[in-house]
Order: C-alpha cells, then structure tokens, then sequence
C-alpha cells in the first residue's frame, strides 16, 4: 500500500460487521491482517500502603485530610449555637494554643534525648494558662477564663472586647513524678455559653454553669504524636498533628466510640490500699469479679485517652469539676459511655452553685464496667 494512501475505517469495516467498535488506523489494519491486538493494561486502583489506613485515594482521602477548623465549620452548620459564628473562630484560637504548648512540651522534654536543650524538672502549666489568656484577650470571643491552677477566674481589660462565651480549662496535666522520661502530658478545656449581658465584663454568675450546657469540650494529649479530640454534641472527633505543617488533620477512624468489652481499670493503686474510700473499696471488689487489671498513665487525661481506645473505667478522686470532669464526661458521654461522681449522680447532670473550684469523685467509662463500680448503680448502697 502507498504510504501516501490515508486509510479510513467505516463503522461496518472488520469482523465485528455494522456494529463494530471505531478502531484507530493503525489497530484496523491490524485487524484486518489477523494480527494479535494488544489490549491496554487494566487501570490500577491505588490504596494507601499503611494496613490501618487503608484508604482508598479515590474516596476517601479527602476526609483523612480535612483540617480541624473545615471539620468544625461543617459540624456547627448542622446545628449552630450562635449567629455570628464566634465559637467557631474560638475553637480554632484554642487549636493554636494547643501548637504552641506542644512544642514547649518537646523542647522542656528534649534532655531525654539531647541532655542539654531543655530540662523535663522545668515543665510547668504556667506557659499554657499565659497562652491562652492572651491569645483569648484582644478576639472578643470569650468573657473570662478559668484556670485550673489559678485560684480566681482571669478577667480581661475593660478596654477589651468580651464575647459571648466562657472558657473553663486545664493547661497542662502531667506526672510531676516523671522527671526522667518524657512525660505523657494533656491540656482539657469546657466553653459554655455566658449568662451575663454580653459586651460586658465576666461576672461571677458566668461561672455557675451547669455541665450539660457545655457547648464544646475537647483536650490534647502531648507525647510523641500531638492529638486533639473534641466534641460539640455531635460525636467525639480525633485529630492529629502534622509535624511540618503543624495542622490538625482528621484521622481516618475518625469518631470515636467507646468499646464495651473493656474490663481495664485506669487508677493509681493507691486508690484500693487498706482504709480507702467506698469507691475504693469498690474497684478492688471489681477488679476480682471483672477479672480486670489496674493501670495508670500519671495523669487524668492519659487515662482517659487510653480508656477511650481500649475500653474500661477511669476513677479518679478530686477531680476540678468545671475545668476537668465536666468536659470529659460530656466527651465519654458522646462516646457511648457513662460519667458518674461514684454515687449514681451523673456528672453532666451537676452543677456550680457557690464554689466554682469545686472537685467531684470521677467514675467514667464503659456502660458495664463504670456501673460495676459505681456505688448506686451496682446496688451497692
């Protein structure tokens, strides 16, 4: 054939007859000399390498790389709380706070590897209360702020703008004991609507709140990976911090739900030593009818973040109610699990009345096992 000849392939060309597929030039010619058509290669789907992601790059990646902030914007429009959007941008400033105690955590830590950058003895909760408190002061979304570590509430300048919120929080929970290793360490918060006018400066009837009016709640837990968890009602989330990028990304299992076949105790033994409480004395009681194993990571938010992924019950003894209980057992409560003061009283049902430093016995965990400690609804009393 002249190479100068321009081959045209109808629709009724080849052996497929009139219904035949339109080849290219090149694949009709080899049709029609009986050759053998190379067919292309099946497309591959690409999934990630990491067994316990498994994400298929198709659909779900765009969840597994959702930020806190689009995360939080998406769950506040099913359900908002306010019409300006302020407890949005509040969230996303405490975040923030979490990034930068994060990184004095690691540098306060650093003697564990390095032996001279940074001392683990000098790890103190006063850079966490100083961050938030100015970071909050001049956005104008909260009117006050609770400390756990501070004896009065911190109120902002009269010149300053007030919010519409309050912002109860723990700035840094760890084992003060664990001076040779790199401490497991935690900072909670709790935001509750204000009761006062707004545009005005916090009161002190800014701070009887009741637990169940928590609008948000949430902590962060410093070690190896930095991880954020929070709730506004509608589930509990985890997040994890990019080390580069120093964004909180939404892990892939993202909402949480709390196993019911946990049987591990998180306390100090201490709790079960001769002379102990009634609760006490009712977590060595289950601990022999459960089968069950006492563990402790140092400090509240440890245990509670290990119980939320294995299942069980966290007990602990005065415990800050607006600043620590409170929060987290909105968090377990969301989790699918219980939250008591040990004596049937549901901590999401108190409240504060006169002393807004109060502290609450903490029985918080699976349905089945919290309420085998629990005093009144194992029948105890």
């Amino acid at each position: 054939m002249a190479s100068g000849h321009r081959i045209k392939h109808q629709p009724g060309d080849g052996d497929g007859g009139a219904g035949s597929t339109l080849l290219p030039p090149n694949m009709a010619m080899a049709a029609k000399s009986g050759a053998k058509i190379a067919t292309p290669a099946p497309r591959m789907e690409l999934s990630s390498p990491a067994p316990p992601l498994g994400l298929r790059l198709t659909s779900d990646v765009s969840k597994a790389a959702m930020v806190f902030l689009s995360h939080v914007r998406r769950t506040f429009a099913r359900a908002p709380v306010d019409y300006t959007g302020e407890l949005v941008r509040l969230l996303d400033d405490i975040s923030i706070v979490t990034r930068s105690v994060a990184s004095y955590v690691a540098e306060c830590s650093a003697s564990v590897a390095y032996g001279s950058v940074g001392d683990a003895s000098t790890l103190s909760s006063e850079f966490s209360t100083t961050k938030m408190y100015k970071s909050l002061t001049h956005d104008g979304y909260a009117c006050i702020i609770l400390s756990r570590d501070r004896e009065m509430p911190l109120t902002f300048p009269e010149d300053a703008p007030h919010g519409m919120y309050v912002v109860c929080f723990s700035p840094l929970d760890f084992d003060k004991l664990n001076v040779g290793q790199q401490p497991v360490c935690g900072t909670s918060w709790s935001i509750y609507k204000r009761r006062s006018a707004n545009s005005l400066p916090g009161r002190y009837i800014d701070m009887q709140q009741k637990a169940c009016d928590q609008v948000a709640a949430g902590y962060c837990i410093y070690s190896s990976a930095t991880t954020l968890h929070y709730t506004m009602g509608q589930g509990v989330y985890s997040f994890v911090m990019h080390p580069v990028a120093l964004q909180y990304f939404l892990q892939p299992a993202s909402r949480i739900m709390l196993p019911e076949s946990g049987t591990a105790i998180y306390t100090p033994r201490r709790t079960m030593l001769h002379g102990a409480s009634a609760v006490g004395q009712s977590v060595a009681r289950a601990l022999t009818s459960l089968h069950a194993s006492v563990f402790h990571t140092g400090c509240l938010l440890g245990d509670v973040h290990m119980m939320l992924q294995t299942g069980g019950v966290v007990v602990a003894f005065d415990v800050h109610f607006l600043c620590e209980a409170a929060p987290l057992a909105l968090m377990i409560e969301q989790a699918g699990g219980v939250a008591t003061d040990g004596e049937g009283t549901r901590i999401l049902d108190m409240e504060v009345l006169e002393d807004f430093n109060m502290t609450v016995t903490f029985v918080a965990g699976s349905r089945r096992t919290a309420c085998a400690i629990d005093l009144k609804l194992s029948g105890q009393v």
